[in-house]
């Protein structure tokens, strides 16, 4: 993958994933209802499952399950674009910064 270009558009709260002139993926924050939530649209999901046009992860999920979302989220997309969607939505919901196992992994992997 090149380099990705995340946009926010003055529209906010939408979010933009460029692969140069290409937008890859774009979500909105939906904040009615019982939670927050993004809804994630692309057609790499299409791709993927041709009876789904998008995926909606709640704000929960992104706090209690950070490992079960990336998987979801790696189902559909690029590594790189999925570990990017999951960083701004994460921030976006305004999350807490809590223990990653994926996270806590890789860095274990890493030591000597």
């Amino acid at each position: 993958m090149k380099t990705l270009k995340i946009i926010t558009r003055k529209a906010y709260p939408f979010r933009s994933f460029y692969e140069g002139k290409e937008r890859l993926a774009f979500y909105v924050i939906n904040i009615l209802g019982e939670e927050p939530q993004v809804t994630i649209y692309s057609d790499m999901i299409k791709k993927v499952n041709p009876e789904i046009d998008s995926l909606g992860v709640r704000k929960s999920e992104f706090e209690n399950d950070t490992l079960r979302v990336q998987e979801f989220l790696e189902k559909y997309f690029p590594e790189e674009l999925a570990e990017a969607i999951f960083k701004y939505a994460r921030k976006d919901l305004g999350c807490k910064d809590d223990f990653s196992l994926k996270a806590y992994i890789s860095w274990k992997g890493k030591q000597p």
